[in-house]
């Protein structure tokens, strides 16, 4: 007779278990941190991006604003003009910052349909921290008249405009003399200084005609000089 000895069951113990269970769960709490800083620099850059398009768009309409720029002087209530075509400082129109204003022209007006021009009276001031492009219905606003406005850059600390004038970029002028360029270093928050240039109309190169082109001239002189054969061989003859 023989005595059969019983089988063990084979399986984990609870300190495998345990073991296990702590393993798996420092992978989760990994992943989870993983996944929580892909997602936070996704949201950053996501932020970054939407913050720097609507910069572009606000250095957009400082280039279309500045590439338009008119040598105009205003015109005060007494119906005088003084002899600066724009005016710069920290103490105009209650700006936080520097403010500049002046004329522009090519405002639009589709098929003259509006009582207006195409001259704008543009300022940009600085109010709450924001960046804001002022205009008026017209050149020479009447007394009291509130200006439209628009936010074009937000988080702003400070603006401060240099101007390219005499071949030389200065900060303290009067605004008697166009420049042929402004440049601009504002300092944003989150950002720090930033600084643009912007090419204003007299600065811009002149566009060569024929009529300007002294070696076409020539040409022409030295075409104009020659004589046609058919008029020699008639004199010979």
């Amino acid at each position: 007779m023989y005595i059969t000895k019983p089988k063990h069951s084979s399986g984990f113990t609870l300190l495998e278990m345990l073991i296990a269970i702590a393993i798996f769960a420092m992978l989760g709490i990994a992943a989870n941190s993983v996944l929580s800083a892909v997602m936070k620099n996704d949201e950053v850059t996501q932020g970054f991006a939407t913050r720097l398009k609507s910069l572009q768009q606000g250095f957009g309409a400082l280039e279309r604003d500045l590439g338009q720029m008119v040598a105009r002087t205003p015109r005060s209530f007494e119906g005088e003009r003084n002899n600066r075509f724009f005016q710069v400082g920290d103490n105009i129109l209650d700006s936080e910052t520097q403010a500049l204003v002046f004329y522009r022209l090519g405002w639009l007006n589709p098929d003259g349909m509006l009582p207006r021009g195409s001259l704008q009276s543009v300022a940009y001031v600085v109010q709450n921290g924001r960046l804001e492009r002022w205009y008026y219905p017209y050149p020479e606003p009447v007394s009291g008249a509130e200006p439209l406005k628009s936010v074009v850059i937000d988080h702003v600390l400070s603006i401060e405009y240099s101007f390219y004038i005499d071949d030389k970029w200065q900060k303290q002028v009067d605004g008697s003399v166009m420049p042929k360029g402004i440049a601009m270093e504002i300092e944003l928050e989150g950002l720090g200084k930033i600084q643009r240039r912007f090419l204003l109309p007299k600065g811009a190169p002149a566009i060569k005609s024929d009529k300007d082109d002294p070696n076409d001239s020539n040409n022409k002189e030295d075409n104009n000089s020659e004589t046609d054969p058919k008029i020699d061989n008639g004199k010979n003859s």
